[in-house]
């Protein structure tokens, strides 16, 4: 694989990667290229294994990221950032940029797109100018061309612009959109579900650092006007006679809806000259079926439509926004077809503090009345939202303290006060979340200089990322899972990422890590301190650790069974246990794990 950055004179600079074609085969079959378009929270970094299998098939295969996505971004282009006045039609100059490196001397016959989500868009943004792109082109799980659905949503960030900061995060317009395209599923336990129902596959996309944004204000505002904008093609614009499409959806895809929203996009593409449309619903798969290609063979499916060795026809019957609206909304008791009044919405808001399920029912509401409403114009819906927009805001923040406090609640009852030494709680990125005040008063002695300008709060997260820059990193330069906090070469305190908090750190700014510092100079510490501190560290049960500890003492196991009056057999079997859990075959090897975390700090 070719990886180069595309310099673009006034624009951003692009990221771009290339597959070659597998040596060895026939001239007439390296002459083919495919680009592979990326999501809104993926990039072309995740591609390798569908790009492999067309370049093994012959095809020159291509990707990059649009900016603001993957390794197109910067000082002056920031991850999920789009520019607020212009960003949308500067990622359809990117993805221009992309097709025309890809297909530089490759004929119109021999080249295909391959677009998901937001590509689609941008794919559909480009043949308005270039009709003969390609003649083989996929959408992938498409953003459907229903106007009600992107007119409440572009209202929606019209409104949050007027609120915050173009280039500020939106967690609560992550979670709505997600929470709404979810809200089918019956597995549902993060948001990023919506993608695949492969677990494996959303750890990998939480935890790649260049993936699954908190996306700005602005970036989301671009997005839905550009779903506006992507379906709407000026009168008489044609693509080429002979383009091909195929519409490729997962059996549960959030996009299209089983289906039911497909009708309206096949007429949309028989309006502009496409006489050949085939469509192919992936059973087992949800909207990122792109990165199952193991599982699913994408590629092949594809490379079947190219070569006509298939003609895929997704059976589906026609749904309307109202009609799914309607569906949804029934699933709440308290449902009726009546116009909510403001006061109703409002209090709608708040009972979603205890009930996350009625995010999906606030916004199934606005769309539902949307649709219904003829004359509601896109001023009355703005103004409607505007009204409610202070409440859901509030209430939303509510709802995230609260679970905030109830992780707290259950991962620290009396461990803190136990432990007496300072506990702070970090989300993935190493932002403070909460400490204790012994915390506070620790990191205030360790760094007094972050505390100078700022008052306590900003001073414990600022001195916080102090001392998380002193970490080392491992040899590959990325921060260890868990690893002795130093300051000025000396060991003072230890961060780590407990089992207990591997649900809530999938969260965007949810609990993931626990730094612990020490409350003094002192290097003795409690029996029963180090412990809890091993249990918290590695989910070992309380004996689990008793054991681990007399063991680094250098006790045998003999002794141990008799200090602790139970049979030699039991503390083997707690002993394996742990082994389990610490990832260690071997009593030395279970010591020198240890010793390099918290009772190597703990001395």
């Amino acid at each position: 694989m070719e990886c180069r950055y595309l310099p673009r004179p006034g624009g951003a600079t692009l990221y771009f990667r290339k597959w070659s074609s597998r040596p060895g085969l026939p001239p007439s079959r390296t002459a083919r290229s495919v680009f592979l378009g990326h999501s809104q929270p993926t990039h072309s970094g995740m591609f390798d294994d569908i790009a492999r299998s067309f370049s093994n098939a012959g095809w020159q295969a291509h990707s990059g990221d649009i900016r603001g996505h993957g390794n197109s971004t910067g000082k002056d282009h920031a991850l999920g950032h789009l520019n607020e006045s212009n960003g949308w039609q500067e990622a359809i100059e990117d993805m221009r940029h992309f097709l025309e490196t890809s297909f530089e001397g490759v004929a119109w016959e021999d080249r295909l797109v391959v677009a998901p989500n937001i590509s689609a868009l941008l794919t559909l943004e480009v043949l308005k100018t270039w009709p003969d792109l390609a003649q083989h082109i996929v959408l992938i799980s498409p953003v459907p061309n229903q106007r009600t659905l992107a007119l409440v949503g572009k209202t929606f960030m019209q409104v949050r612009l007027r609120l915050r900061a173009p280039d500020e995060r939106d967690e609560q317009a992550l979670h709505h959109l997600y929470t709404f395209l979810g809200s089918h599923l019956k597995d549902r336990q993060h948001l990023a579900d919506v993608m695949t129902s492969d677990r494996a596959i959303i750890r990998k996309v939480i935890d790649d650092p260049l993936a699954w944004p908190t996306p700005t204000v602005s970036y989301w505002a671009n997005i839905f006007s550009g779903m506006l904008s992507a379906w709407r093609w000026p009168r008489g614009a044609r693509v080429a006679a002979g383009t091909r499409f195929l519409i490729m959806f997962g059996g549960e895809d959030a996009m299209l809806r089983d289906g039911g929203f497909l009708p309206p996009i096949e007429r949309f593409l028989q309006g502009i000259g496409v006489d050949d449309i085939a469509s192919d619903r992936v059973e087992g798969a949800r909207s990122a079926l792109f990165l199952e290609e193991t599982k699913l063979n994408i590629s092949g499916r594809i490379l079947d439509w190219i070569e006509q060795r298939s003609r895929p026809r997704a059976d589906h019957q026609e749904l309307d926004v109202e009609q799914i609206a309607s569906e949804m909304l029934s699933r709440f008791d308290d449902f009726h077809q009546a116009r909510m009044s403001p006061d109703e919405l409002v209090e709608l808001c708040y009972n979603a503090i205890d009930d996350e399920s009625r995010w999906a029912e606030i916004i199934y509401r606005m769309i539902y009345e949307a649709e219904r409403s003829d004359a509601d114009s896109e001023e009355e819906l703005q103004s409607r939202i505007s009204r409610l927009m202070p409440h859901w805001e509030r209430a939303f923040n509510i709802n995230r303290q609260v679970m905030m406090n109830a992780t707290l609640g259950v991962l620290l009852q009396g461990v803190i006060e136990r432990l007496q030494i300072g506990v702070a709680i970090l989300d993935k990125e190493g932002e403070l979340l909460h400490a204790n005040s012994t915390y506070s008063e620790a990191v205030a002695r360790l760094l007094p200089q972050a505390f100078q300008t700022s008052g306590n709060d900003v001073g414990a997260a600022r001195a916080t990322r102090l001392l998380l820059s002193e970490s080392q990193p491992d040899a590959n330069g990325v921060a260890m899972a868990e690893q002795v906090i130093l300051h000025e070469g000396k060991p003072v305190g230890f961060h780590f990422h407990p089992d207990a908090l591997k649900q809530t750190g999938l969260q965007r700014q949810g609990p993931s890590g626990i730094l612990v510092l020490r409350a003094t100079d002192d290097d003795e510490t409690a029996g029963d301190t180090r412990r809890i501190l091993t249990e918290l560290a590695y989910g070992l049960t309380g004996k689990e650790a008793e054991i681990t500890l007399m063991v680094a003492q250098g006790k045998s196991l003999e002794t141990i069974a008799e200090d602790m009056g139970i049979l030699l057999s039991t503390v083997r079997g707690h002993l394996k246990k742990s082994f389990h859990k610490l990832g260690v075959h071997s009593q030395a090897e279970m010591v020198a794990r240890i010793m390099s975390g918290p009772l190597g700090w703990l001395k």
